[in-house]
C-alpha cells in the first residue's frame, strides 16, 4: 500500500503545482516554444506551453518518495534501513541531475540561446551514470552476478556489467529526449517503463525502488493533465530525460537491470536511431528526422499509428519484465 501511496501522492503534488508553474513561466517570459522559435506551425492557443514538465515531475516525483520512504523505514518489515535507504536517495539525487542537464538547456531555449553543445550534453550524462553506479557499489550492490536460469551457473559480468549499465542508462536519457515521453508523439512509452520498474521491484523485494517508480508513474500522470490541447506545459528536454533514465535506475538500484530492458523497447530503437544519427552526420550525411518515430512519420504512417505502436511495444515489454523477473525467482 505504501508504494501506491507514493503514487497518489506524487500525481496530486504534480497536478496541483503545473498550473501554478505553467503561469508563472509564462508570465517570465518563458512560454515561447522551440517550435515557434523555428517558425513552425502550432495549434492555437500552445505557442506559450513552457518547456518545463522537469519541475512539477521533480516536484511531485522528490517529496513522494521521500515520505514514502520515511514510513517504511518507520514500518520496518523488509526495507533494509543503512541500504536500500540509500539507494534510493542515489537514485533520487541522480534523476535530479538528469533533469537539471536538461532544464539547463530549457532554459537556454527559453530566453532564445544556443543549446548547450551536444558533447557537453553528453559528458555530463555520462558523468553522472558513471557517479550512480560507482555509489551502487559502495552500497554493495551486486547485480554484476547473475544467476542462469534452469542451469543454476552463476556469471560475473565484471566490468562488463559497468559498461553495459553506462550504455543504457545514455540510451534511455538520450531515448526518452527522442521520445517526448509525455507531450510528444510517443507519449505512452514512458508510462509503461515507470510501472514494469515498480513491478519488478516489488517482485525482487525492494520496496524502496517500487515507492520511486510507483512515483514516478504517479507525477507523469500529474503532467499529463497539462499536456493535452491546448498544451500548458510540455516535459521539455529536463522532463524526457528524467523519464527515461528514473525507471532503468531504479531498476538496478533493484539489482534487476536486465529484466527492465523489454519494457525499454521504445528507448532502446530512440537510442539506436539518435547513434546511428550522429554516425550519419560524421560521415557528411544528413542525419535524418530528429527521432525514430518521426523517421516512422517520414515514411507514411500516422502519428496515432506510432503513438500506438509505442505504447503497444511499452505496455507488451512490462507485461514480459514483470513476469521474467516473477519467473527468475
Amino acid at each position: 500500500m505504501t508504494e501506491l501511496l507514493a503514487a497518489v501522492a506524487a500525481f496530486l503534488l504534480a497536478a496541483l503545482t503545473g498550473g501554478r508553474l505553467a503561469g508563472w513561466l509564462q508570465k517570465k517570459g518563458m512560454g515561447r516554444s522551440l517550435m515557434v522559435k523555428k517558425g513552425e506551425s502550432v495549434t492555437p492557443g500552445q505557442e506559450d506551453a513552457p518547456e518545463f514538465g522537469a519541475l512539477p515531475l521533480l516536484i511531485g516525483l522528490v517529496p513522494a518518495s521521500l515520505l514514502a520512504l520515511l514510513i517504511l523505514l518507520i514500518s520496518g518489515g523488509s526495507l533494509s534501513p543503512g541500504i536500500e535507504a540509500g539507494k534510493v536517495l542515489a537514485v533520487l539525487f541522480s534523476a535530479a541531475l538528469y533533469a537539471a542537464v536538461g532544464l539547463t538547456d530549457d532554459w537556454r531555449r527559453g530566453n532564445r540561446m544556443p543549446e548547450m553543445p551536444l558533447f557537453f550534453r553528453i559528458a555530463l550524462i555520462l558523468g553522472v551514470s558513471v557517479a550512480f553506479l560507482l555509489a551502487l557499489r559502495f552500497l554493495g550492490e551486486q547485480s554484476n552476478i547473475v544467476l542462469i536460469p534452469f542451469i543454476g551457473t552463476q556469471v560475473n559480468f565484471g566490468a562488463i556489467w559497468m559498461a553495459a549499465m553506462v550504455l543504457l542508462l545514455l540510451g534511455a536519457c538520450c531515448g526518452g529526449d527522442a521520445c517526448g515521453a509525455v507531450s510528444g508523439q510517443c507519449a505512452s512509452a514512458s508510462l509503461p517503463l515507470a510501472f514494469a520498474s515498480a513491478g519488478v521491484s516489488a517482485v525482487f523485494g525492494m520496496r524502496g525502488m517500487a515507492s520511486v517508480s510507483f512515483g514516478m508513474a504517479g507525477a507523469a500522470l500529474g503532467l499529463l493533465l497539462f499536456a493535452f490541447p491546448p498544451e500548458k506545459m510540455r516535459e521539455g528536454r529536463g522532463g524526457r530525460m528524467l523519464l527515461g533514465t528514473l525507471p532503468v535506475m531504479a531498476a538496478v538500484a533493484a539489482g534487476a537491470p536486465f529484466f527492465i530492458l523489454p519494457a525499454g523497447i521504445p528507448f532502446i530503437f530512440e537510442g539506436i536511431y539518435a547513434i546511428i544519427r550522429v554516425v550519419r552526420q560524421a560521415f557528411g550525411k544528413k542525419p535524418g528526422p530528429g527521432s525514430f518515430g518521426g523517421f516512422l512519420l517520414d515514411r507514411g504512417l500516422s502519428g496515432k499509428a506510432v503513438s500506438g505502436l509505442y505504447a503497444g511495444a511499452g505496455l507488451a515489454g512490462a507485461a514480459v519484465s514483470i513476469l521474467s523477473a516473477y519467473l527468475y525467482l
